[in-house]
């Protein structure tokens, strides 16, 4: 009989040696939430009643980092719901009263890195629909946001505690269409890119330095920051490195952007 080369330790060292799949888990992000993660939804805040099917309220969505910094929404009119289309999974929030936070652990401090995945539903209303953002009041925090009648991307920060002057910086074309989109928004002292489906749409200096105002939460949905509305959306994921996190480097961000693309059905 003929030999084929081949013998059982081989075959299990080669299975053994296969690559894991990727995971942004493995980049030690400060907050990482997935909705295809449907054990980690709730619809109470207090974790007890299971998010299962489409359309059901989120009061709870557990941050899959090993950080433990989960979202919530105590009041019930207030929550967005969980949506899928079968193939697909977000959160989403009806443009009214929907928002989720944290409890206060981040900084409003530079550098930072918030990469998600997005689709505007409102098509009204000209000032900044927060998706993220870290804040303590209007006028200290840092957000990246949609303008939802053209679907711009806006990039706003500002420290009045510190004497630092607002950022308001909108990418300087028309770029969403309201389709679904992956953003990635990386700030470092005194500059800020944010990038739409791996391609840099704003590359620009801004006020915020390394200024400090302690642990503040990060909100989803309706923020407080200065001009924020509330606004329909489709949320596909988010991860985040605050100031303390080591920040991923421009090669893993092109893996995070494929991964969450993937997610949502998004090429890039």
């Amino acid at each position: 009989m003929m030999g084929l080369g081949y013998d059982i330790p081989a075959l299990a060292l080669r299975r053994r040696a296969s690559p894991s799949p990727f995971s942004p888990a493995s980049l030690s992000p400060s907050v990482y939430f997935d909705p295809s993660q449907v054990s980690a939804l709730f619809q109470d805040d207090a974790g007890t009643v299971a998010v299962s099917a489409d359309n059901e309220p989120v009061g709870l969505w557990q941050d899959l980092s090993m950080n433990g910094h989960d979202l919530i929404q105590p009041v019930s009119a207030a929550r967005p719901t969980y949506r899928t289309d079968g193939s697909f999974h977000w959160i989403e929030a009806d443009g009214v009263d929907d928002g989720l936070v944290t409890a206060p652990v981040f900084d409003v401090e530079n550098p930072v890195t918030m990469i998600l995945g997005y689709q505007m539903l409102s098509s009204s209303g000209t000032a900044r629909v927060n998706l993220a953002e870290i804040s303590k009041t209007s006028t200290n925090g840092m957000s990246v946001g949609v303008r939802p009648n053209i679907d711009r991307l806006q990039y706003y920060s500002r420290m009045s505690q510190h004497g630092v002057s607002a950022s308001n910086v909108a990418s300087p074309t028309i770029w969403g269409n309201h389709e679904k989109h992956v953003v990635t928004m990386q700030t470092t002292p005194g500059h800020v890119i944010v990038r739409l489906d791996g391609v840099p749409v704003i590359d620009t200096a801004q006020n915020l330095a390394q200024q400090s105002i302690a642990a503040q939460p990060l909100r989803v949905g309706l923020g407080v920051v200065t001009a924020s509305i509330p606004g329909a959306f489709r949320l596909f994921g988010l991860q985040v490195w605050a100031s303390d996190a080591t920040q991923p480097t421009a090669t893993q961000i092109s893996e995070l952007e494929a991964w969450l693309g993937a997610k949502m059905g998004v090429s890039l």
